[in-house]
């Protein structure tokens, strides 16, 4: 089966299963970075074989400890990638957002704002990894891959390059929940920090292994 045929055939099975190239073809390569919901509900042996055949490498699995503890993966599922357990942290305490002056924000706001600045050392290991070309095709996931992966999905594309309408159209194509004027909102934030690769830079990655990753992704 042709790797477009099975991505149609993963869809039906596995909430929001996509490639992030769908709506961004002139900006990274197809078939090389997945986005998804959990597919934890989905360890057939058949769709072992099915990942196996689309050419997945690895998994980067956003979950925190306690999504994990209630819903992991089968040693035979697991086995045959290369795991990665990069936990973004959600947990927004008030303490700090009241400190940041985040209170009026509305709270999906409020997790992007948190997600973008207390989770650089995730977004440096997810970098990182995503550097690394035995890591390629490669899946990310959190539970039902909207917002953690959304984020993460934005990032890696603001760094390709990608048009901001195109983004805002890949996570649109998620679910009803989600908002353009959310994605925008990380825009802005990026931007207040002199762009994607300053951001990048603040999380302590740097400039050659981001040059590297872009020039894997890039057709």
């Amino acid at each position: 089966m042709e790797k477009d045929e099975l991505l149609v055939k993963l869809q039906g099975k596995i909430k929001n299963f996509r490639d992030l190239a769908v709506f961004n073809q002139s900006y990274i390569k197809p078939h090389v970075i997945y986005r998804s919901s959990s597919p934890i509900e989905h360890q057939s042996p058949e769709i072992l074989q099915d990942f196996k055949d689309l050419g997945i490498q690895s998994i980067i699995d956003l979950r925190s400890a306690v999504e994990i503890g209630y819903s992991s993966y089968n040693d035979d599922f697991v086995n045959s990638f290369n795991y990665y357990w990069v936990h973004i942290d959600i947990s927004m305490p008030p303490d700090v957002l009241l400190r940041e002056g985040k209170t009026e924000l509305s709270f999906y706001k409020q997790f992007c704002w948190y997600t973008l600045y207390y989770n650089k050392a995730q977004v440096r290991r997810i970098f990182n990894i995503l550097s690394q070309t035995e890591n390629y095709s490669t899946i990310i996931h959190c539970h039902a891959g909207r917002d953690r992966t959304g984020i993460t999905s934005c990032l890696i594309l603001l760094l390709l390059n990608a048009p901001e309408p195109n983004i805002i159209q890949d996570y649109l194509a998620t679910d009803e929940f989600t908002l353009s004027e959310d994605m925008e909102y990380i825009f802005d934030k990026v931007e207040e920090e002199g762009g994607i690769m300053k951001y990048l830079v603040s999380c302590d990655l740097q400039e050659d292994t981001l040059t590297r990753m872009i020039e894997q992704l890039r057709p």
